[in-house]
């Protein structure tokens, strides 16, 4: 089996690590990952309650790997994960802390103002149909 590519804190970029944390589902997964412990891929998604195949759940881990956002560990069967917080907040400062905490804090959100009906935005349909009802009346066929 290959090695798990990991890269370097230097070598991580902003972009990969924006691309990986844009998919709901890897946001999920990184926000299930602890930086303390090791967890497995299934567990996290067992935890987070996702229903993935696993060749998607890897995939996504790979992605997540890639970016420098996972640090993977193969322990007899599993994959253990942790997330790789120090050296994320080394090469970009309250990056990680911001997108992982983003929307889940204890205050209810503010809702934006409703939009105005859509009946009183467009004109009635049957008084455009009405209008126009006449016109075609008035024609004959020849």
């Amino acid at each position: 089996m290959r090695p798990l590519h990991h890269p370097a804190t230097a070598d991580i970029e902003l972009t990969s690590v924006l691309y990986a944390l844009a998919d709901p589902v890897r946001l999920s997964l990184a926000r299930g990952l602890s930086r303390d412990k090791p967890v497995s891929c299934i567990r996290v998604c067992e935890e987070k309650e996702l229903a993935l195949p696993r060749a998607t759940l890897s995939r996504h881990f790979d992605v997540l790997r890639s970016a420098g956002l996972v640090h993977t560990v193969k322990s007899g069967t599993q994959y253990l994960n942790t997330l790789r917080c120090d050296d994320l907040e080394q090469r970009f400062p309250g990056l990680l802390r911001a997108i992982l905490f983003a929307g889940t804090s204890a205050e209810a959100p503010v809702e934006p103002a409703k939009p105005a009906s859509r009946a009183a935005a467009k004109p009635a349909a049957p008084a455009k149909r009405a209008a126009a009802a006449p016109a075609r009346a008035g024609r004959s066929r020849s």
